[in-house]
């Protein structure tokens, strides 16, 4: 029986065609089987019908896609790698749903805070991964997303070398990490921070050097973030800060992306505002940590929700 280390493409199989699996998608279609599972009708007879577009500064990648609208469909085929591409209020259920599809590999690149063990309990011969991104894309179409920047991705867990590897042949630089929890909470301070504001402005991330009391609450923010990851005794897998201080100067300034934050709360969806800001601030409650910039975010943007 041939490994399928050995082969020259592995199964994957990505479930949820947001902004994020979308880029995913586009981007490791090269080198995979590839199967995107989305239960959105429009998103689902959009990839069906194809191609897959993502938009990446000048460039444009067209790419076919296998599409299915329910995980039973592929009940009885072999999958090794499993990537949820979902928000994190869909993560028990699409779980659930991918319960019997016994992959060698699952990765969960979710942002904030939020407990993973139960999920072992459905893959119990897997390798889990947790980790996230610091790309900045946008859904701009059922079958199409913006890249704007790429980032990289921080996976740690077993067999996060392997999942590492396949995004550095796509071109996505990746880390792979024995715990990936410095990643997580590094991610989870930018997010936090970054996320809410063009809820809060009405802005893109411009709005960082035009407006300094913007900038000087931004800043705040993540000082206060950083110090309840140090109250915890976490160590920080890359500097928020400097990550911000880049968007100001240029990485992501004057593009039209605004997170997801801002235009779930504008599609009237549910947003992952509690799990990120907001974990954030419970986090530094437990630990004592006075946070009167983060504080402000969450309310103002739980204002614009209301």
């Amino acid at each position: 029986m041939i490994n399928f280390l050995e082969r020259s493409k592995s199964k994957i199989l990505i479930v949820g065609a947001g902004a994020l699996g979308k880029c995913f998608a586009a981007l490791l279609a090269d080198q995979a089987d590839l199967t995107v599972c989305d239960r959105d009708s429009a998103t689902f007879r959009a990839l069906k019908k194809g191609p897959l577009v993502l938009k990446e500064k000048r460039q444009t990648r067209n790419v076919r896609v296998r599409a299915v609208a329910s995980l039973s469909e592929l009940r009885g085929e072999k999958i090794d790698v499993l990537i949820f591409a979902t928000k994190i209020m869909d993560l028990r259920t699409a779980v659930r749903q991918a319960a019997g599809l016994d992959p060698q590999y699952v990765f969960f690149p979710q942002n904030g805070i939020f407990d993973l063990h139960w999920a072992h309990r459905f893959f119990k011969g897997a390798n889990i991964c947790r980790g996230v991104t610091t790309m900045a894309c946008q859904e701009t179409g059922p079958a199409q997303a913006d890249l704007f920047y790429r980032g990289g991705i921080y996976v740690g867990g077993p067999g996060a070398a392997f999942i590492a590897g396949l995004f550095c042949k796509c071109g996505i630089k990746a880390k792979a990490y024995r715990d990936s929890l410095g990643a997580i909470w590094s991610k989870l301070i930018f997010s936090a921070v970054m996320n809410p504001l063009p809820v809060l402005t009405g802005r893109g991330y411009d709005v960082l050097q035009e407006d300094h009391a913007v900038w000087k609450l931004v800043r705040q923010a993540a000082y206060e973030g950083r110090a309840v990851a140090k109250g915890l005794g976490i160590r920080l897998a890359f500097d928020p800060l400097q990550l911000i201080s880049r968007v100001r100067s240029g990485d992501l300034q004057g593009i039209p992306h605004r997170g997801t934050i801002f235009h779930d709360l504008n599609a009237e969806r549910p947003t992952e505002l509690e799990f990120i800001t907001g974990a954030l601030v419970g986090q530094a409650r437990k630990r004592g940590v006075k946070t009167p910039a983060l504080n402000l975010i969450l309310a103002k943007a739980k204002t614009f929700g209301a």
